[in-house]
Parts: C-alpha cells; structure tokens; sequence
C-alpha cells in the first residue's frame, strides 16, 4: 500500500521538522511517515536535534500514527561526519537519491522539506527532486516569524507564524526531445549494465565494482566514456558528473 511520506533534511533546528508536519497535517495531507535525513546521529548539533524529535514523537498523540524514521546519509557503509567537502556532497547526494528512488518506486507521495541543515543540503536535495520526485510529489520550504525562532518551540499556535512555500521543480529527465531511454540504447552493453545499477540505487564506484566484479578503475573508465556519450546526446556545454547523471537518466528505470 502506497503511503504519503515526509521527508526532511536536518540540521541543528528541529522544529523545521514538526512545524512543517503540522502544516500539512492542518492541510488534511495525512501523513504517514516521516523521514529524517542527517549527518552522523553522535556530532553536534545533530545529537541534540534528534533527542528532540524522538522526545516529541514518543509524546505527542496526534503523531501517534505517523512512523518516525532516521535515516543517515552514508558513503557506502559509513555515516557522513557533515556534507562540506565535494567527496561528502557527491556521498550525500547518491545516499538522499537512493531514499527517494526507493519511495517512488514503492508508489509513495513524497513532501520533500529542504528548510533543515546546511545549504548545500538544501541544493543537492533539490536536485534530486529534479530527477525523481513528480506532478504528485511536493518540496517545501519553511518561513517562521523571528520570535518563533528564537523560542525554539516545536509548535505554534499562530497559524500566522508559520509558511509553508511551494519551491518549484522541474524534472528534467521528462524534458524535451532527448529520451533518457533512447540514450541507454547508444550505450555499449558494459556501460548500460553500470548505469542501469547506478540510476536504480545510486551507489557508489567502490559498490558497482563490488556489484559487477570490475575494478574500481574499470568502473570509473567505462562512467568517463558514458559522461562524453551523455553530452554529445543532450548538448551539454561539457561534460556532466555522477550528479548531472542521475538527474537526466532518473526516470529511466
């Protein structure tokens, strides 16, 4: 059975999350889950972020119904320490791609709060809602008055405190001409045995070696060659990285 899910990046703010929720629960959106994407569970601010939430989502009954999920964001099997270095972001940005692939595939509604954490939590989290999230899906962005704020308190009873804010997505892979299926048959069957997998789960090289029985060099020869391919198909001024992969091809499996 499909469920309507949200899910929320994190940072040292945890109202973000429950305020947002109480929107759309307000809204009649009966949620069913929530899930929590954060750095690693035992570094500050994130420890304390996520005692909060637990504490409110044991106590409060009209949450009773709704599954509380944490969901770390990894790099193969490791807990990402934050999201500020280009390794970490690519990690973080394949760990969120593979939580929101696998919600869709189960037929999940997905409303995507990008309010929580660091920037470019917010910008790689928006563009994997540019490859995978659709029409049914929805990202938010959260707007509280400054007192709200600084109370730090995880509910309101002002309405007039809290906006919830459309942000606009375009799902790219459903864009134009250029099919992200008819580019998967220009590839050689080796490179569409790699991007198959990695467009499906997002993992990263180290993985689709251990996956494929390659080498991690193999892997990473073979995806060079397919970048070259995926510019010359859709016109790209250059070449596109592991991320840009993901958001043309996402709708191909």
């Amino acid at each position: 059975m499909s469920e309507t899910v949200l899910v929320a990046t994190l940072g040292s703010e945890p109202q973000v999350v429950t305020l947002t929720l109480d929107v759309l629960l307000a809204r009649g959106i009966s949620v069913n889950r929530v899930v929590i994407v954060h750095t690693h569970p035992q570094l500050p601010p994130i420890n304390d972020s996520l005692k909060a939430l637990h504490q409110v989502f044991v106590a409060e009954r009209h949450y009773a119904d709704i599954l509380y999920v944490p969901h770390p964001l990894t790099d193969t099997h490791e807990i990402l320490p934050d999201v500020t270095t280009p390794h970490q972001i690519e990690a973080a940005f394949g760990s969120l791609y593979a939580l929101l692939k696998h919600h869709k595939a189960a037929g999940n509604i997905i409303h995507l709060c990008i309010a929580g954490g660091r920037k470019t939590m917010t910008i790689f989290a928006l563009a994997v809602a540019q490859a995978i999230l659709t029409t049914q899906d929805a990202v938010w962005h959260l707007v509280s008055s400054s007192d709200l704020i600084q109370s730090r308190a995880m509910h309101t009873n002002d309405p007039a405190d809290v906006q919830l804010v459309p942000v606009p997505f375009v799902n790219l892979s459903a864009e134009g001409s250029a099919s992200p299926q008819k580019f998967l048959q220009t590839l050689t069957a080796a490179e569409r045995e790699i991007v198959e997998l990695l467009v499906r789960e997002g993992l990263s090289n180290a993985v689709l070696a251990q996956r494929l029985s390659k080498s991690p060099k193999t892997i990473a020869n073979q995806l060079t060659g397919v970048y070259l391919k995926l510019q010359q198909y859709f016109g790209l001024s250059q070449p596109p990285d592991r991320a840009m992969l993901l958001v043309l091809l996402g709708k191909s499996s």
